[in-house]
């Protein structure tokens, strides 16, 4: 098995589902890029590297607790990215 860090799915399904709703962002590859890095630089990292690891990794990231911390951090997310996006330069 490799290592994962697990919020990092959790992070992409919220924040899909948070860019559904808005229209006033840019959903482009490199600010969706940067929405995901920002909030997993301020998130508790949540790796395994076993089936067993993966279980109680999976068991953490249904508590309510997290699940709010990283829907605040999506939206911080969101918000920074939103003021100052970071697009790539299109050829000519």
């Amino acid at each position: 098995m490799r290592v994962k860090n697990f919020l990092e799915d959790m992070v992409r399904e919220e924040l899909n589902r948070l860019l559904a709703e808005r229209d006033d962002v840019c959903k482009c590859k490199n600010c969706y890029k940067d929405m995901v890095t920002h909030t997993l630089n301020r998130l508790p990292t949540k790796y395994a590297i076993s089936d067993l690891g993966t279980v109680v990794t999976k068991f953490h990231l249904t508590k309510d607790q997290l699940r709010a911390q990283v829907t605040v951090e999506i939206l911080d997310a969101i918000e920074t990215v939103k003021k100052t996006p970071y697009h790539e330069k299109k050829k000519k």
